[in-house]
């Protein structure tokens, strides 16, 4: 329930608030004075896109203020919890802050929000019946839903419409699958060359380091055969090598050894190294007599490099990578056997799919056309009591435009039929098109009874009309103004209108003005004590300048109102 609104520098209003309690508020005032800038408010602090236009002129920020109580297990709620926005005991607090230059925020309960977020708690907290949303109410697929909201039928229409995505889905993947088919001896031709090519080369991925390696060997070889004899001969073979003075120190240090046991172990260290330069020694001769360099090698080495580089940088980038494509092409080309076969399988699991659309879709008709007949029954009860008491509604059902073709007709994502409300408004005419008729106050009230309908069942907590008292006025206006008042007495609602014979039954009275000060306009909202109230109502029934009269006929509406509403 919205229990404060706040709005500052915003169109024509400085600064306002108002504190809508439960039951019935009223917001009345002249045409112009502003009370569709309060509206648009409220659309903005549940979601609505925000307009630097409306900045009032002079000021560089406007500012939108909501706070809401919530029940705890609402929807609303639960979001907030699992956002970690959650206020205190079930308060919710929006901020909107618009700015010219438009950097906009949105808070909620003190935390920087999204406008998506908010755009999704919007439709939870507050449902605005509007001329806009009155005309959508007009249009086939709105009273398709107002059926659906009425039966409570959302659960199987969604999934009627999981079910119809899934098949949609399906043909998605039958005709991809198709037209793999259709080029399949094509992409098989492709597949056994790729495997050849590939095979041919033989790949190994340690190959290339290997030749690489050995490459640089071939491009040194007269270098390494150099380096090999030259050490060859300095540890082994040269007079005055490594080993021969290590051979002569040796037997220096024993002899020491012998004569001071302290160099001992300095002795069998040397002894160490002298083994150890031998067999170094021995080692670099057998290497320098197995070298032996074929001159056409490095050629071939090459060539097999070039190779393996040609083929790996057109697949896969390196030798594991193109044994990776190798791999899958071998696997593509063993499916390519079995394309037809799955096809048939797809095309199977496709129509598996369907049935079972179809089956949801059935259902869901068949609940539809019970549905239908409760909700008029319901509606022309509700439309009874605004004044129409000949007035007969049925629904009509036929096939929705486009959709999946079967056996029951076209399916689309709402199921199988489309609906419209039909209307014979006096007796002896026929039914027509709800969206055809002439009367607005007729239109208006049949809006009102529609919407009661669902308002509670499946609606937000706070109810919004604006513009409901179109074309009509007199008792029909008293008729509607308690239907208001029955509907808030399940939540709370708030009306704006011209009419005083809705106004008068108010729980709480606003009155809009616009006002000059300073040479500037602004739009000023006053809560009316009984005396205000029955002085607005003299000014809704007589115009400026109320006389007496006007005010004791007021009087007797809100007394008659109120006595009506002791019976509610």
């Amino acid at each position: 329930m919205l229990t404060y609104l706040g709005i500052k520098n915003f169109a024509l209003i400085s600064s306002l608030a108002m504190e809508p309690g439960p039951g019935l508020t009223v917001l009345s005032g002249e045409t112009g004075a502003g009370k569709s800038i309060i509206l648009a408010a409220v659309n903005m602090l549940i979601g609505q896109r925000a307009d630097s236009e409306l900045i009032r002129a002079g000021a560089d920020q406007a500012v939108l203020e909501a706070q809401f109580d919530l029940e705890a297990a609402s929807d609303p709620a639960h979001r907030l919890d699992d956002e970690g926005m959650a206020g205190e005991e079930g308060e919710l607090v929006v901020r909107r802050l618009v700015n010219r230059e438009g950097r906009n925020r949105v808070q909620v309960n003190g935390n920087l929000a999204t406008l998506g977020l908010l755009a999704e708690l919007g439709p939870e907290l507050v449902s605005i019946v509007g001329q806009h949303a009155s005309q959508a109410l007009l249009k086939p697929e709105e009273q398709l839903w107002l059926l659906d909201a009425f039966g409570g039928l959302e659960d199987q229409v969604a999934g009627v419409g999981r079910a119809v995505a899934k098949v949609r889905e399906m043909d998605r993947e039958v005709a991809r699958s198709e037209e793999a088919l259709a080029r399949r001896e094509e992409r098989r031709e492709e597949l056994e060359q790729l495997v050849a090519d590939l095979e041919a080369v033989n790949l190994d991925p340690a190959e290339e380091t290997e030749l690489k390696a050995e490459r640089q060997l071939l491009a040194n070889s007269e270098e390494v055969a150099a380096l090999a004899s030259q050490a060859h001969q300095g540890l082994y073979a040269d007079d005055g090598s490594a080993l021969e003075v290590l051979d002569r120190l040796r037997g220096l240090v024993e002899e020491l050894a012998r004569l001071d046991p302290r160099t001992a172990q300095a002795s069998e260290r040397l002894s160490e190294a002298f083994f150890l330069v031998e067999d170094v020694a021995h080692q670099v001769r057998d290497y320098e007599a197995s070298l032996s360099f074929d001159p056409h090698r490095l050629d071939w080495v090459e060539q097999r490099l070039h190779e393996i580089r040609r083929i790996t940088r057109r697949h896969g980038g390196n030798a594991a990578g193109a044994l990776e494509v190798l791999a899958g092409a071998k696997e593509e080309l063993a499916g390519l056997d079995s394309g037809e076969e799955k096809l048939n399988q797809l095309r199977a699991r496709r129509q598996e799919a369907l049935d079972q659309a179809v089956a949801l879709a059935s259902k869901l008709g068949k609940a539809r056309r019970a549905t239908a007949r409760k909700l008029a029954e319901a509606a022309e009860a509700e439309l009874s009591e605004l004044g129409l008491d000949a007035c007969r509604l049925r629904l009509d059902f036929a096939s929705p435009a486009g959709g999946l073709d079967t056996p029951q007709g076209p399916l689309g994502p709402r199921g199988l039929e489309a609906a419209e409300i039909m209307i014979a408004p006096n007796p002896g005419e026929g039914f027509r098109p709800l969206r055809r008729i002439a009367s607005g106050g007729e239109l208006s009230r049949m809006l009102l009874a529609l919407r009661t309908l669902v308002a509670r069942r499946h609606g937000a907590p706070t109810l919004i009309f604006d513009e409901v008292d179109a074309g009509i006025g007199g008792a029909t206006g008293a008729a509607v103004g308690k239907k208001l008042a029955r509907l808030a007495t399940r939540g709370q609602v708030i009306c704006i209108t011209h009419l005083p014979q809705i106004a008068a039954w108010a729980d709480v009275h606003y009155a809009v003005e616009k006002q000059v000060e300073d040479g500037r306009t602004a739009t000023r909202l006053a809560l009316l004590d009984e005396a205000g109230r029955s002085e607005e109502m003299g000014r809704m029934l007589a115009g400026v300048g109320t006389g007496e009269a006007a005010r004791e006929h007021a009087l007797e509406m809100l007394e008659a109102a109120r006595q009506a509403k002791q019976k509610l």
